[in-house]
């Protein structure tokens, strides 16, 4: 059977066994009719195989900003340098129906690009209307168009000239100034406790939708550091008495009239402060609320609209102390979210850098990244830090690694001005083919893990007061707990707390560092662990409650049997950078890690990649029958050798593998002793198991 052929009998279409070069020049070929949009609100993952299938989304950076920020910053922005002499001539070909067909070509059916930036409805609808023509030549081309909203600037200088009251809209830091983006001292950031804030962003929303044609919005830089505004003074004094009825046994207080915010510490630590731990939780919750509000209308002015959020996440151990970003709390209301950082697929020094974990974690909680990274250097415009693809292989591990982790392949590089007058770095030959091969096979192979079931052989568990109140710890064992699932290849996922629900059908249960755990949490931990699932544990799990309080009686240390480990937490502790870029090395105790891991599973393995350490394994469940394992190469350009894929019980005598990849035909692959080699790939392979 060929490639073509089999993927046909999947569900796969026909333009896998074309060259990039064919998918290139298909032209109006794609013109095709927007896909359906699944009304997403807040869906349960915990069984994604029930579910429908999700939109099929290819996307690409179609320009942020409009030309009044550019102009108002100057010099270099976002990798876009806009002192060129050639930038008017790219902007205009931005929003060109020849470029629409171009990417369209090439496989890219989403766009976001620029709508409401923060200078004012009035100020920048001259630019809207040019938002609204790319929409009109994008649907003529199958290509959807989300509008960027910022939402932590609003643009004093032509801002307070359409709302002269705004100044009362914006956050105030610790000393009641005036908090701005960062060293932009005309950027005010507004408060989302401000209802004529909000109610400001509604009408932004609705003129988005209703009167620019929008298909779905992206709510840029959408989490809130510390605001000691009155407003928010005033919110934390009355979450306080609604969730604390009793502030004697909580914080020795008669009451809460007098308390104010704590102060923000240049580094939290271990938070053992109950008002700091309250006043955390409070501000996450607020941010996950007006996430509420605003998606839910939205979604009332159009039920099947997209709507995409950048929180910053996630960006080391301090979000939700920092930024109030507690992923699940935001998640739950969006249907994709950026993880926009430094992260740019590859080895570096011997660590895997990778988006994987942001993909875990919207797996857990139901929505999709956009990956948009950042390699580190200086890049085409001399800015350092944003740098673009350079190579092919950076966009194909790019592409590959968002297909094979359920996340939205595509481009934040593509349209980014290269040289003079119009040029972009779409034009680069070498550049374009790549990501046109590779969004095409992501097409074709899409029916091997949209709307499947990811295997369930490890679950990492994340409880928010463990990362929130004991993070610098929790987050080194967590870290170093993932990588070696990572990097010892095996099918594992995230489990927050907050949903406790999806530990059923998995394996084996990892406990790193959760050392403050709810009743609740203790109490599905060992109902799992009766139910016979195994449990590796290392560091204090359970030593405190959920509000920091140590225990009498931890009831996890009751836990025992051949398949429960428990680990020093040395051999699972990392070291590394875990920030804008998160380069973690594996712990000094990895293959004892793995180890435990292995026996916690017992005979319940359903498959784990062996050989290779660079080359990290997806699988997902089609049906009762079918296994798909997708496979991404981080060492490359050097293609990946030696692997052999371990099956468990369930597939070892499996009638039939195959194995698929962007560059070659379609193999036939045997099963010998519940083992599959797999053949050397550069990048990118499936392996079909039925």
């Amino acid at each position: 059977m060929k490639r073509r052929d089999f993927l046909g009998a999947v569900g796969g279409g026909g333009l896998l066994a074309l060259g990039a070069g064919q998918v290139l020049a298909l032209g109006e070929e794609k013109q095709n009719r927007l896909p359906e949009v699944t009304p997403d609100t807040g869906r349960d993952p915990a069984d994604a195989a029930d579910s429908a299938r999700p939109p099929s989304y290819y996307w690409s950076w179609w320009g942020w900003e409009p030309l009044a920020h550019y102009r108002r910053t100057g010099g270099v922005v976002g990798a876009v340098d806009v002192s060129a002499a050639g930038f008017p001539q790219w902007y205009e070909r931005l929003h060109s129906e020849e470029l629409v067909r171009t990417m369209s070509a090439v496989g890219v059916n989403l766009a976001v690009t620029h709508f409401f930036k923060g200078f004012g409805l009035q100020h920048e609808r001259e630019e809207q209307q040019r938002t609204a023509e790319l929409v009109r030549a994008a649907h003529r081309h199958g290509v959807r168009v989300l509008g960027y909203c910022q939402q932590r600037s609003l643009y004093y200088e032509t801002f307070l000239a359409e709302e002269p009251q705004a100044e009362a809209w914006i956050q105030r830091d610790a000393d009641g100034k005036c908090r701005t983006w960062g060293s932009a001292y005309f950027r005010w950031t507004p408060c989302i406790h401000s209802r004529e804030f909000r109610e400001y962003m509604k009408r932004v929303i609705r003129v988005g939708l209703e009167e620019i044609g929008l298909d779905g919005l992206h709510f840029d830089n959408d989490y809130c550091e510390p605001c000691y505004c009155p407003r928010c003074e005033q919110a934390f004094r009355a979450w306080l008495t609604a969730h604390c009825p009793d502030p004697r046994d909580r914080f020795g207080l008669d009451s809460f009239d007098h308390v104010r915010q704590p102060p923000t510490l240049a580094s939290a630590g271990r938070i053992i402060d109950p008002l700091v731990q309250a006043w955390v939780r409070f501000r996450c919750e607020s941010l996950g609320e007006y996430h509420r509000d605003i998606t839910s209308y939205a979604r009332s002015l159009r039920p099947g609209v997209v709507l995409l959020a950048n929180p910053a996440y996630p960006r080391g151990p301090d979000g939700p102390y920092r930024r109030s970003v507690w992923a699940p709390t935001l998640g739950r209301h969006l249907t994709l979210m950026f993880a926009e950082n430094g992260n740019a697929a590859g080895m570096s020094d011997g660590a895997m850098v990778s988006q994987i974990r942001a993909c875990k974690h919207a797996a857990a909680i139901g929505y999709r990244v956009v990956s948009t990274t950042w390699k580190r250097g200086t890049g085409i415009t001399g800015l350092s830090g944003l740098a673009l693809p350079q190579k092919p292989e950076d966009v194909t591990l790019q592409v590959a690694e968002a297909a094979a982790f359920g996340g939205i392949p595509g481009t934040n590089w593509a349209l980014r001005p290269d040289g003079p007058g119009d040029r972009m770095r779409i034009d680069v030959p070498e550049l374009r083919a790549a990501l046109g091969q590779y969004l095409d096979f992501s097409r074709q192979t899409e029916n091997l893990r949209l709307g499947a079931r990811p295997v369930r052989d490890v679950a990492v568990l994340q409880t928010f007061a463990s990362m929130a109140f004991d993070a610098s710890v929790a987050s080194t064992l967590v870290l170093g707990a993932e990588e070696v699932l990572i990097r010892g290849g095996f099918a594992w996922e995230t489990v927050f707390g907050d949903n406790l629900g999806r530990l059923e059908g998995f394996a084996a249960l990892v406990l790193a560092g959760q050392s403050h755990l709810s009743d609740d949490e203790c109490r599905a931990i060992c109902d799992f662990a009766r139910r016979g699932g195994g449990l590796v544990l290392a560091g204090d799990n359970g030593l405190y409650d959920e509000h920091g309080r140590r225990r009498s009686q931890n009831p996890l240390e009751d836990l025992g049997g051949p398949q429960v480990a428990r680990l020093e937490p040395s051999l699972v502790r990392t070291a590394g950078e875990s920030g804008y870029v998160e380069r973690i090395p594996l712990p000094k105790g990895h293959q004892q890690v793995a180890a435990a891991v292995q026996k916690a599973q017992g005979n319940r393995l359903s498959v784990r990649l062996l050989g290779s350490d660079t080359v990290a394994l997806a699988a997902y469940e089609l049906g009762d029958s079918r296994l798909a394992v997708h496979l991404v190469n981080y060492a490359a350009p050097m293609p990946a050798k030696g692997l052999n894929l371990s099956l468990g019980q369930r597939w070892k005598n499996a009638a039939q593998v195959r194995l698929l990849t962007a560059e070659s035909p379609e193999q036939t692959l045997s099963v010998t002793g519940a083992t599959v080699e797999i053949p050397p790939f550069p990048v990118y392979a499936v392996v079909m198991v039925r």
